[in-house]
């Protein structure tokens, strides 16, 4: 077998993936928002990837942000909005922190409110408040 890479987004065990109308997302891969339903909006805001521009797509239980690496458009991130809308491992917004220790083990960076689980060039961050899951985003590490 041949050696793979680390922040190789195509490998599941490798990176945080979120699955939308059967369709897997993962940070760092590329985007085409065609095999989606129509989004309720998109629109474009100064990246935080790279020069330029993203395009953030809104959909029901999440928002996708996506830049042009120049041969089409890239995730950088996907923010859940929608409370009732599981993470794939079934972490939902509102859990407590016993929880997210529970489905995703105690080997995360916390900066203030923020803890980050890393995965391959992905990343998982959630914003706990008062010991509760108030924010879940996956995001690609740049």
């Amino acid at each position: 077998t041949s050696p793979t890479s680390n922040n190789d987004p195509s490998k599941p065990e490798e990176a945080f993936r979120f699955t939308y109308e059967g369709v897997a997302l993962v940070p760092g891969a590329a985007f085409d928002p065609s095999v989606l339903p129509d989004a309720d909006s998109i629109f474009t805001v100064p990246s935080c990837a790279i020069e330029g521009t993203d395009n953030v797509y809104s959909y029901p239980v999440l928002e996708l942000t996506a830049y042009n690496d120049g041969s089409g458009e890239v995730i950088y991130s996907i923010y859940l909005t929608d409370a009732d809308t599981p993470t794939e491992e079934g972490l939902y917004v509102g859990d407590d922190l016993a929880r997210v220790t529970e489905l995703y083990g105690a080997d995360y960076t916390q900066n203030g409110s923020e803890l980050t689980y890393t995965k391959g060039s992905t990343s998982l961050n959630l914003i706990i408040n008062n010991d509760t899951v108030v924010s879940i985003e996956y995001r690609m590490v740049v």
